[in-house]
């Protein structure tokens, strides 16, 4: 089995780090003087971000402002209905609780004994339930570190050298290159954000899963404004959908699909409509990650179990598959929607399928004759003093299908492979990404519409953005495969 120690590892000194890959090369320097532009112009026009904590928003309650108002006698149900409004139904049956007359206190005792009994029942069917978004937020995301981390997601639209990055204080930031505009996307209705996804065709629109839902901005490239109102988005929300964990569009972006933690729903959007088709199926207590394949007929789901299913997004079959033991951390398509990758929480084993239309989605699923290979072993290992590897956090393959990028959960450093898929799926030893002392990188993708080869944007824990180019010809790329076959 193919493991890490395949790797070439360059041993940077200090606060040096790697710019890009060109011809097979990585490239370093000192990271005060670095400059991608002193090896390739590509990246020239990219905008240059680094997200300070002062530049964040502070995140409140909304109790604040109350300290500066004397209190006032308000009548009971005004009071109640405050509370409601405000804190939710349960809050409102406390403060019912507490109130002198025996009619109202008792009745309001009696409903929470209810709802005690119907929570206890509603965990046993579902446990998840239990914890807060953020918690599973942090335990089944795709996001490193994902409460401490300034950068929690990284974006790039398909069309246009145009990037969304979502900060630790609920905000969605836009960045071109083409525009010194850049707009913040932020409201109340807008917390604890998990992921974004650009529409495709569109060059406006971008949707934005949080905890409690979803919104779809329409961003106004002639407006100045840099903070565009809620009221020009679409706001998709059910209650038991919750949180939001993932999102994708189909490549023609009139369907959005969206899965869960709490739900085990997968619901298919019409947005315009506000209108959901929900596919249901046992195997988990919540959905954790779709995919959608850039064909756009297949589409990957995982639970936060071990049943994961690939559906076909014609006739809305699917073929379920199970892995030995715990879930699906992250998985990813090739470019021509044949190949899918995936590694889980539970072991450091990259493992490959090739899914065939006339076999996977038979209408007996028991007939599939597929099985996923495991294709690389990413254990933890000591490369002359440079640690990587592990349990992965996140895969992603770049657009033109010809790179694997992986992001581990324990170590710093993030490995990136060359993809071959024939005669047989096999993943070879790339780059090794290092970032500054007491860096973590956070989120990482790859950019979609870059020309000159790959080109892979790494969220670092400081709020640092890294692009990091990876340039060649079709006839170095295959003397690359050959010198390594």
């Amino acid at each position: 089995m193919r493991n890490l120690s395949e790797f070439n590892v360059h041993v940077p000194n200090d606060n040096e780090i790697a710019l890009c890959e060109i011809n097979g090369r990585v490239h370093y320097m000192n990271a005060e003087y670095a400059n991608v532009g002193a090896f390739t112009t590509s990246t020239a026009s990219h905008p240059k971000i680094h997200i300070t904590r002062d530049q964040l928003h502070s995140t409140t309650s909304g109790d604040e402002g109350k300290a500066l108002f004397l209190p006032v006698d308000v009548s009971f149900l005004k009071q109640l209905t405050q509370v409601y409004y405000e804190q939710g139904p349960v809050e409102a049956l406390h403060l019912a609780k507490s109130h002198h007359q025996f009619v109202v206190s008792r009745a309001a005792t009696l409903l929470l004994g209810v709802m005690k009994y119907v929570q206890k029942f509603r965990l046993i069917l579902n446990p998840n339930i239990r914890y807060s978004g953020p918690t599973l937020i942090s335990q089944l995301g795709q996001t490193r570190d994902w409460k401490n981390s300034t950068i929690r997601f990284v974006a790039w639209h398909p069309n246009c050298t145009k990037i969304a990055l979502v900060t630790c204080d609920d905000g969605v930031r836009i960045f071109s290159s083409d525009s010194n505009y850049s707009p913040l996307l932020r409201c109340k209705q807008q917390r604890n954000i998990t992921c974004v996804a650009w529409r495709p065709l569109s060059h406006t629109e971008i949707a934005v899963a949080h905890e409690d839902g979803i919104i779809i901005w329409n961003i106004d490239p002639n407006s100045l404004v840099s903070r565009p109102s809620v009221s020009n988005a679409i706001i998709l929300q059910r209650i038991e959908h919750r949180p939001v964990m993932s999102i994708a569009w189909s490549p023609n972006g009139d369907r959005l699909v969206s899965v869960a933690a709490c739900d085990r729903k997968i619901l298919v959007w019409d947005p315009e409509l506000d209108r959901t088709s929900s596919l249901k199926r046992p195997g988990g207590f919540g959905q954790v990650l779709v995919k959608w394949s850039p064909t756009g007929d297949k589409i990957f789901t995982c639970t936060d179990g071990i049943v994961f299913r690939v559906w076909d997004y014609r006739n809305w079959e699917c073929e379920r598959w199970t892995v030995p033991s715990g879930r699906v951390q992250s998985a990813c398509w090739s470019n021509c929607g044949t190949t899918l990758l995936f590694a889980t929480n539970v072991d450091t084993m990259i493992y490959g399928v090739i899914v065939k239309s006339g076999t996977v989605f038979a209408n007996n699923a028991d007939s599939s004759s597929n099985q996923a290979l495991p294709i690389f072993d990413v254990s933890k290992r000591d490369l002359e003093g440079v640690m990587v590897g592990g349990l992965v956090q996140c895969m992603e393959t770049d657009p033109k299908g010809k790179h694997l990028a992986i992001m581990f959960k324990d170590t710093s450093t993030i490995a990136v492979f060359g993809i071959i898929r024939q005669p047989t799926l096999r993943l070879i030893p790339g780059s090794l990404i290092m970032g500054l002392a007491e860096e973590k990188p956070s989120s990482i993708s790859f950019q979609q519409n870059f020309t000159e080869g790959a080109c892979l944007t790494i969220g670092w824990s400081s709020g640092r953005i890294q692009y990091f180019p990876i340039i060649y010809t079709d006839a170095i790329s295959e003397h690359i495969i050959r010198s390594n076959s």
